[in-house]
């Protein structure tokens, strides 16, 4: 089975909400064969007229869920314009398999970042190329993957995201990012809380991973690209009528709402 046909049953399963014990055939090598499957995935995705690439999310930020699958390393996969949506929408159950959402610092790229051959080795050196920050909801849909993911799947199936709700943009000093404290809120209760550096010590950490990473594989960051650094909580998985709210220091807050039609 070669890339595309691997890519295209990935694809439409997830097109059609298809439980992830159906991929289960699939054998994906290792990690370089993983994100050829994810360029696949992203293309079908934009020929199909899901939109273009309006931004990246990185996921497997902190020691414990990389544990969890086995690695060592962060992992990236891209957003859709069109599913980047503003403060307070609401979502509908049945466009998803099974829903989830995370509370994550977002990060928009006020200029294109150049291509540097050997990569940048430090965040100092992305920090010009940084102007807003905003709470983010990342919305994914695991499709009851449940612990079972390997970092493979997680690539391939462009690292389970399904767009994102932002709240308004502020400009704040970048650099304390790490110190900021906030809390996932699910139908007014408290459901999970962490602070910024539990996002790679550092959410700028992950900037820089994620530009040296699509680096590597020909991509880049450009001017307007939005960045969801990471989760800083546990993810939560919201059901028909609850209203998913993100709340972080010194940074306006975000929520979302489900419904069933």
């Amino acid at each position: 089975m070669n890339i595309q046909d691997k890519t295209k049953i990935i694809y439409n399963n997830c097109k059609k909400l298809k439980p992830f014990d159906l991929d289960n055939h699939i054998e994906i090598n290792n990690t370089e064969e993983a994100y050829l499957i994810q360029d696949e995935f992203i293309k079908l995705k934009v020929d199909e007229g899901y939109g273009l690439i309006g931004g990246w999310k990185i996921a497997l930020t902190n020691p414990e869920m990389q544990e969890l699958v086995g690695v060592d390393r962060p992992v990236e996969g891209a957003i859709l314009k069109p599913l980047i949506y503003k403060n307070n929408m609401s979502l509908r159950l049945n466009n998803y398999c099974h829903l989830g959402a995370e509370a994550e610092i977002a990060l928009k790229i006020n200029k294109d970042i150049p291509v540097k051959e050997g990569g940048y080795l430090n965040k100092e050196e992305i920090l010009p190329y940084l102007k807003e920050v905003m709470v983010a909801l990342e919305i994914v849909d695991d499709r009851n993957a449940g612990s079972n993911i390997t970092f493979e799947k997680l690539v391939a199936q462009n690292s389970m995201n399904y767009g994102c709700v932002l709240g308004e943009p502020v400009e704040i000093d970048l650099m304390c990012l790490d110190s900021l404290q906030g809390k996932l809120i699910v139908s007014g209760k408290e459901f999970g809380r962490g602070i910024g550096k539990n996002v790679l010590q550092h959410p700028l950490n992950s900037v820089l991973y994620l530009v040296n990473n699509l680096i590597k594989r020909g991509r880049g960051l450009y001017a307007g690209d939005v960045v969801l650094t990471g989760s800083i909580s546990t993810t939560c998985w919201p059901i028909h009528g609850d209203k998913v709210e993100a709340h972080i220091d010194m940074l306006n807050s975000v929520s979302f709402n489900v419904i069933s039609i």
